[in-house]
């Protein structure tokens, strides 16, 4: 696995996830998150800090789904090559950002945060940061 919550366990409400890049394709190849709290989260918000972007070309998705799936409902196949991201700090809609009738995020406690790498994402270095409420 490549991805690892580094938040303190005692916080609840956010979560600060290590991404380290690695040579998969492979559905949630890059790692997979268990839900925190065992019981249904809403995503509210969520922010990628790229400290470096992969040495390759190179997309990256995040969402909630299966054990070893890919989703897409957090950062769907964004750019991670370093020259697109390097040092960035973006904004990971996992709801809308207009005022609408749409479906955030939904963590519940069978399912999992997966990271996906549409090819080797080698040198990428990054941070996701989470905000959920317990619904």
């Amino acid at each position: 696995m490549t991805v690892a919550i580094s938040t303190d366990p005692d916080q609840k409400g956010w979560l600060e996830i290590d991404i380290t890049g690695a040579a998969s394709a492979a559905a949630a190849g890059l790692g997979e998150i268990a839900n925190p709290e065992g019981c249904t989260l809403g995503i509210t918000r969520a922010f990628l800090y790229f400290v470096t972007g992969s040495t390759g070309a190179a997309n990256l998705a995040i969402g909630i789904g299966a054990s070893g799936a890919k989703a897409t409902d957090m950062v769907n196949d964004t750019d991670v090559i370093q020259a697109t991201v390097g040092g960035k700090f973006i904004y990971a809609p996992a709801a809308q950002v207009a005022v609408t009738e749409s479906t955030p995020a939904k963590w519940t406690s069978t399912t999992y945060l997966t990271f996906t790498g549409s090819a080797t994402t080698a040198g990428l270095v990054a941070k996701l940061y989470v905000e959920y409420i317990r619904l």
